[in-house]
Order: structure tokens, then C-alpha cells, then sequence
């Protein structure tokens, strides 16, 4: 990537990973569509019918006269496989087409469901809510909807597929825990998230992994629960034939490794290709909260108390993307490490850290009821933004 030297160029350059990391996606489709057909072929073609092998193999030669028909060959078979994965290109696209439907109709109802989360009015928190609809007018949104979830952990994540059905939401735990600065500047995180559209391009992100990892997940758990050798297992998948010679059966065998091979990396790619784009969202949602908000301090405030405090029992790591923080950090983590986070609020947007960042204390949620506005670290609330103003346009 290019050199950054400031807050845009930060957002420029995580802009342009972004891009290459979705056509990564694309890549990948392709692997995973080539190597079915791969098995398909070794299967159907290789070992129980000739035919077809025998036809490329005189097609590729250049001879037009009849031939006898030839045993199998790696070669013969990946031939054979690339020219059906081009031919029938549309198949995997139609059947991606369904599985988007069903995960965009499905979408907010899972969310919810999974997280307990309860819609809230104005009445209910009006501090929170005139400070979500303030920074929508900031951005040039319609204000999204507010939901709490009740819980200690500190967290928030915005959701919907598009602007008119967006929704933040924040625990209570986030709510009692920051001071009014913090939150708005987490809220303004949220809200560009919303703005950048990361709700759909992170669901997008889901399908395709999901999509590339099911069919994978499935028949490992149907090894895994068998009781069959692996050797049982080879010989049920390609059945032995009486006639059929030596070098065929290892033709097929070794079409079916690469195969799995082009799957397992699938698998694995995929999931590190999501993550890290969820990675580069959260960097550009930092960013986007700084323009917003003016106030880069008070988000590196916010990230150091929710540091260690994010998780939410119960919340799966596809739900784990959309949080602003997770305190899991590895190559598959959903976000960069806090620390980094600081690092480039200091470095791109000008930020200091405060020596000791203020804590407000806690209050109980047991109950379920919504506490009072001053009870959730909303006493006191400006009518302004930050310590250094409004965005307005």
C-alpha cells in the first residue's frame, strides 16, 4: 500500500485493501467451483465412464479418426474439469444468488435473536438517542434505530442492509462505563459503519466464507462421526471395479487430493480474508468517527476501558465482526489489536493518550428495565459534540 501520511490517507489505503480483499473472495469462488468439479469428474468421468476422457484426450491430440477408449490421467481429468468449471460458470452464481436471498431476508431477524437486544424510544434514554440522531445529521443519515442489549461487557455494532434500516446498538455496560465524549465517539464509530455501508459488505463477507466453508464443515462432521477407517472411507467414495487397472484408480485418487487441497485452502483463505476485512473496516470506522467527531481523544479513551471488557457471552465470532472491539487477537481475529487501533488514531489523526482515562461506576441491569439517563453516564451531556465541535457537512 502507499504511504499514508495523515487521517485520509489512513482512509485511502484501507479503502484500497478492501477492494483487493473482496476480489480475493472472488478468486477463491473460482478455486472452490473448479475443485467440485474436479470431483466430479474423477468420480462420474474418471472411474465409472471413460467416454468423455477418451474424447478430450483425441480432441487435445488433434485426431479425428475413432480411438480406443485410454485409462484416465490426472491430466485427463483436470483438462476435463477446468473445460466443465467454464461451461457451466453460471451455476455457481445462480446458487450464490439464492444463498445472498436467504441471508438478506434472514439478516436482522438473526441479529436480534442472537444478541437479545431490546429496541429503545426517546423517552426510554433521550441522551442516547439525541446523540445518535445528532451525529446522523452529522453524517448526512436517517437516524438509525437505538437497541440495548443488557449485559456488563462494553460493545457496540451497527446493523442493517441499507440506510433506512440501520440500527445501533450498544450494551448497557458501554452505556454506565463512558463518559458522554466516549460515547458519542463510539457512536460516531458505529455510524460510519453505517455510512461506509460495512453492514453489507461485512454480511457479504459472511455468505461467501459460510458459503465456502459449509460443504467442507458438513463432510468433516460426517468423517468425524463415522465409524469407518479413512481407507473405508477412500474406497466408498470411488468403488472398486473388477478390470479396472492400478493406474486408473491412482489417477482418480490423486484428482481427488488436489481437489481437497483446493478446498481445504478455500476454507482456510476465506476466513482469513474475512477477518482481515473486518480488520480494515474497524480501521476505517476509527477514522470516519475522528472526522465526525473531531475528538480522537476521547475515542482512544473509550477503546482503552472497553479494552478487555468487550466480550459478549453467548455472541458467536460472525456476530463478533460487527462489535466495535474484540478482545480475541490472532491471524483470524475480527479486529486489529486495541493497541494498534491507538497507535493509528495517534499517528493519522493527531490523538494523545490520557494518563489515567475516567471510569463512571456501574449500575445493576439485572432487572431488565431501563436505567435513568444519569445513571448511564449521560448527566451532564453536552448539546455539542466532542471537545473540538460538530461535522455538519
Amino acid at each position: 500500500m502507499f504511504k499514508a501520511y495523515g487521517l485520509h490517507g489512513h482512509i485511502r489505503n484501507n479503502t484500497m485493501k478492501s477492494a483487493l480483499l473482496l476480489a480475493g473472495f472472488v478468486v477463491l469462488m473460482m478455486v472452490f467451483w473448479y475443485a467440485w468439479c474436479i470431483i466430479y469428474t474423477a468420480i462420474l468421468d474418471g472411474w465409472l465412464g471413460q467416454s468423455q476422457l477418451a474424447a478430450v484426450s483425441r480432441a487435445v491430440g488433434g485426431v479425428r479418426r475413432h480411438a480406443p477408449a485410454q485409462a484416465p490421467t490426472v491430466v485427463g481429468i483436470l483438462d476435463l474439469a477446468m473445460r466443465r468449471a467454464i461451461g457451466l460458470w453460471w451455476l455457481p452464481l445462480a446458487f450464490s444468488a439464492l444463498w445472498f436471498a436467504f441471508a438478506y431476508i434472514t439478516h436482522a431477524q438473526l441479529i436480534r435473536a442472537a444478541v437479545g437486544a431490546r429496541e429503545i424510544s426517546r423517552r426510554d434514554a433521550p441522551k442516547l438517542y439525541n446523540a445518535v440522531e445528532t451525529l446522523a445529521i452529522g453524517a448526512g443519515l436517517p437516524t438509525p434505530r437505538v437497541e440495548i442489549i443488557y449485559t456488563d461487557a462494553l460493545n457496540a455494532f451497527a446493523s442493517g442492509l441499507d440506510c433506512e434500516d440501520a440500527c445501533i446498538t450498544v450494551t448497557s455496560g458501554l452505556l454506565a462505563a463512558l463518559t458522554q465524549d466516549e460515547l458519542e465517539a463510539v457512536l460516531a464509530h458505529e455510524m460510519t459503519h453505517i455510512r461506509n455501508n460495512d453492514v453489507q459488505l461485512m454480511v457479504v463477507a459472511t455468505v461467501f466464507a459460510g458459503g465456502l466453508t459449509l460443504v467442507g464443515d458438513a463432510v468433516v462432521k460426517m468423517v468425524s462421526n463415522s465409524s469407518a477407517t479413512p481407507g473405508d472411507v477412500a474406497y466408498a467414495v470411488v468403488p472398486s471395479r473388477k478390470g479396472d487397472n492400478d493406474g486408473s484408480f491412482v489417477a482418480v485418487l490423486i484428482s481427488l487430493a488436489i481437489a481437497a487441497l483446493f478446498l481445504a485452502l478455500t476454507h482456510i483463505f476465506s476466513l482469513v480474508i474475512k477477518f482481515a476485512l473486518s480488520r480494515a473496516r474497524e480501521f476505517l470506522a476509527d477514522a470516519g468517527a475522528v472526522e465526525l467527531t473531531k475528538n480522537p481523544d476521547a475515542l482512544i479513551s473509550a477503546l482503552q476501558k472497553i479494552s478487555g471488557h468487550a466480550d459478549i457471552p453467548g455472541i458467536n465470532r460472525n456476530m463478533q465482526a460487527m462489535m466495535i472491539s474484540s478482545d480475541v487477537e490472532s491471524l483470524l481475529a475480527t479486529h486489529p489489536p486495541i493497541a494498534t487501533r491507538i497507535i493509528a488514531l495517534q499517528q493519522y489523526a493527531g490523538g494523545r493518550i490520557a494518563a489515567q482515562p475516567r471510569r463512571a461506576a456501574r449500575v445493576s441491569t439485572a432487572s431488565g428495565a431501563v436505567a435513568p439517563a444519569s445513571a448511564m453516564g449521560f448527566a451532564g451531556g453536552r448539546a455539542t459534540f466532542g471537545k473540538r465541535g460538530v461535522v455538519t457537512g
